[in-house]
C-alpha cells in the first residue's frame, strides 16, 4: 500500500451548509483519500461533521491550524472563511499556507460574496419600486475576495450567477447523494387528490416566500385542491419524508438560480419551480426547472396542478439532470482534477487491484 506520508490529505473547512462539506469528505474517503470536514457552525438542519470548533474559540483554532499545516496537502474552504482570524483581521493563515506549498481552494456559496441587501433590492423592484441598484457585494466582501485571489490556486463557486462576482472561477455545484434521495414513493395526492407544493425557505427574505404563500392562497380561492408544505427548520433526517408527500417543489423567486433544495427535489422526480435568470441559465441550457418570477408564479403553478402528465415528464427529466451534474460521485471526479490528484486516485485503484491479486 502507499505509505501514509505519500497519501494526499484534504481538509474541507468553514461553515457547513446543508451537509455539503461532510458529504464531500465522506465520498473522498471512500475513494481512498484521507479527507476531513471541519465546521465552525452548527448547521440548522443538525448535520454532523468530523470536527467542530466554534468560530470564537481562537485558541483551539490556532492549535488546529498548527496541526493541519503539517498534516494536510489541500485546504478547501467553504463560505469565505479560513482557519485563522483576529478581531477585524481575517484570512491570516493564507500566506502561511502558500509559504508551505499547500493548495488552497475557496468555495463561495452565495451570501459569502453577495450582500443580503441585494435581495432586498430585487424584492423592491418586484414590488414596483423604482430604486437605485446597489452593488452585489459589500466592500468587505470584495476586499476579502481580492485576498483569496492572491493566495488561492483556483476559485470555486457553487452557482453560475457567482461568476459575475468571482471572475475566472470554476463551477463546483451543490452535491447530493443520489442513492439516498432515490425514491419510488407516490405523493399523497394519489390517495386524497390534494396537490401539495413544498417550499423550504432557509431564508424567507432571500427565497421570496411571501409570493409563494400569496399564489397558493389565490389558487385555493379559485377552487383548486392545493396545499402548501413549508419545510422550515426541519432536521436533516426528516426532510426526505416531508418532500415525498409533495407533487411540486418551489425553490426561490428572486435571485436567479436554484439551490440544493431543487437538487434534492429533482432527484425525487419532483418538478421544480424557481426563478432562473436567462443570463445565468445559459450555463446549463438543459436545466428542466420551470422558471417563474413573483409575477407569474401563480400561472406556472396552475399549469402543473392541472397537468399530471407534465409533472411526470418534468420530474423524469429532472432526475436525469441531477445525475449528470449534481451527483456527489461526479463532482468528486471534478474536484480531484481541480486538486491535481487524478493520477493519485488511479494509483490507489491499481494498488487495490494488486492486493486482490495477492
Amino acid at each position: 500500500m502507499m505509505g501514509k506520508d505519500k497519501k494526499k490529505r484534504i481538509l474541507i473547512a468553514g461553515f457547513e451548509i446543508g451537509g455539503q462539506m461532510q458529504l464531500l469528505a465522506e465520498t473522498l474517503r471512500k475513494r481512498g483519500f484521507e479527507a476531513t470536514s471541519l465546521a465552525f457552525n452548527n448547521d440548522f438542519m443538525n448535520f454532523n461533521n468530523d470536527i467542530k470548533i466554534e468560530l470564537k474559540n481562537r485558541f483551539e483554532r490556532y492549535l488546529f491550524f498548527i496541526w493541519a499545516l503539517k498534516h494536510f496537502h489541500v485546504f478547501h474552504f467553504f463560505w469565505g472563511v479560513s482557519l485563522i482570524s483576529f478581531w477585524r483581521f481575517h484570512l491570516l493563515d493564507l500566506p502561511i499556507l502558500k509559504l508551505f506549498g499547500k493548495k488552497v481552494f475557496p468555495h463561495f456559496r452565495g451570501l459569502d460574496i453577495v450582500d443580503i441587501k441585494y435581495f432586498d433590492y430585487l424584492r423592491s423592484v418586484t414590488n414596483g419600486k423604482n430604486i437605485e441598484k446597489p452593488p452585489m457585494s459589500r466592500k468587505g466582501q470584495l476586499k476579502a475576495l481580492k485576498k483569496w485571489y492572491r493566495y488561492s490556486d483556483k476559485i470555486l463557486v457553487s452557482e453560475p450567477d457567482l461568476f459575475y462576482v468571482a471572475k475566472n472561477s470554476i463551477l463546483s455545484p451543490q452535491v447530493i447523494n443520489m442513492n439516498y434521495w432515490a425514491t419510488n414513493e407516490e405523493p399523497l395526492s394519489e390517495k386524497d387528490g390534494v396537490i401539495r407544493v413544498v417550499h423550504a425557505p432557509s431564508s424567507r427574505r432571500k427565497k421570496g416566500t411571501e409570493y409563494v404563500e400569496k399564489a397558493i392562497l389565490s389558487l385555493q380561492k379559485k377552487g383548486y385542491k392545493v396545499e402548501l408544505l413549508l419545510a422550515e427548520k426541519l432536521e436533516a433526517n426528516l426532510i426526505k419524508d416531508f418532500y415525498a408527500k409533495a407533487d411540486i417543489g418551489i425553490d426561490q423567486l428572486l435571485y436567479g438560480w436554484h439551490g440544493k433544495v431543487s437538487c434534492e427535489l429533482m432527484a425525487m422526480k419532483k418538478p421544480v419551480i424557481c426563478y432562473i435568470n436567462p443570463k445565468f441559465g445559459k450555463h446549463k441550457p438543459d436545466l428542466p426547472i420551470i422558471s417563474a418570477t413573483p409575477n407569474d408564479i401563480e400561472n406556472q403553478l396552475e399549469k402543473l396542478i392541472k397537468d399530471k402528465v407534465l409533472r411526470k415528464k418534468i420530474g423524469d427529466a429532472s432526475l436525469q439532470y441531477v445525475k449528470k451534474y449534481h451527483d456527489v460521485e461526479v463532482e468528486v471526479d471534478n474536484l480531484l482534477k481541480i486538486y491535481g490528484f487524478l493520477d493519485e486516485e488511479k494509483n490507489m485503484t491499481q494498488e487495490k487491484k494488486n492486493i486482490k491479486t495477492w
